[in-house]
């Protein structure tokens, strides 16, 4: 038995086309101009870092290929903008899936991974989706990320507009109601504010399994028995669990 949330897709309204646009280059979508792309060669298999954040069994996202869409011939996406974009994944994933998962509360600064004009959605309506909240605190934790797929949109002037990450979380964990699996496919759009690269759009889709028990072993009990005679000292024996008790 499945629980499926939504599929959310939210971007700021002056944002929105061409946020569609970065989201669609990871399945081909072409807009004129260059385009550059690469391959990691590990980009299909999980991720094997261990979280410095998280105590259990938890991993880092690391970057799988590169999806550059030019509007001319100039630009391209520098290292440091990879990292920014990956840092801000990291941090969604850290403060709406793993603190809530451990500690019961969404991480501090999960709210400042959204700009201003899509934060009140990824903290009022879209947040059973976006986070794991709902699930609560677990006992155990095991959680893995796919590789991010990153995709950019370069505009003619070789300036990079947008960067958006694609990437798969799979958790496996045990709460007080039994063990739970939750599959969250994530699509993460950003634009750089300020010295930051925050969320301007998103696409996520989360899939939670019923939390299940193990079924109880039992031991096989003895039948208690008691039989009672009449106006005698030794009117009643009564059997417990196979021992006699006169």
């Amino acid at each position: 038995m499945r629980a499926t949330g939504r599929l959310l897709w939210r971007a700021r309204r002056d944002t929105a086309a061409l946020a569609s646009v970065v989201v669609a280059l990871g399945a081909g979508c072409s807009n004129g101009g260059g385009r550059e792309s690469t391959q990691s060669a590990s980009s299909s298999a999980p991720t094997s870092k261990q979280s410095v954040s998280v105590s259990r069994s938890t991993r880092l996202l690391t970057i799988g290929s590169t999806d550059i869409q030019r509007a001319g011939t100039r630009g391209t996406v520098s290292d440091a903008v990879r990292r920014a974009a990956l840092a801000t994944a990291q941090r969604y994933v850290d403060s709406a899936i793993l603190a809530p998962l451990e500690t019961g509360k969404l991480g501090h600064d999960y709210s400042t991974v959204f700009a201003a004009g899509i934060r009140a959605a990824a903290v009022g309506a879209d947040e059973p989706v976006l986070t794991d909240l709902s699930v609560g605190k677990t006992t155990t934790l095991n959680e893995q990320s796919t590789p991010v797929a990153v995709s950019a949109l370069v505009d003619a002037f070789g300036t990079v507009v947008y960067v958006a990450t694609k990437f798969a979380v799979k958790v496996q964990a045990t709460t007080a109601k039994g063990t739970i699996t939750i599959d969250r496919a994530v699509e993460l759009t950003f634009e750089p504010v300020g010295r930051s690269w925050l969320v301007v759009a998103y696409r996520v889709t989360a899939a939670r399994t019923a939390p299940t028990r193990k079924a109880p072993t039992t031991t096989p009990r003895h039948t208690t028995t008691t039989t009672k005679r009449r106006a005698s000292t030794r009117a009643t024996t009564t059997t417990v669990h196979g021992k006699r008790a006169s």
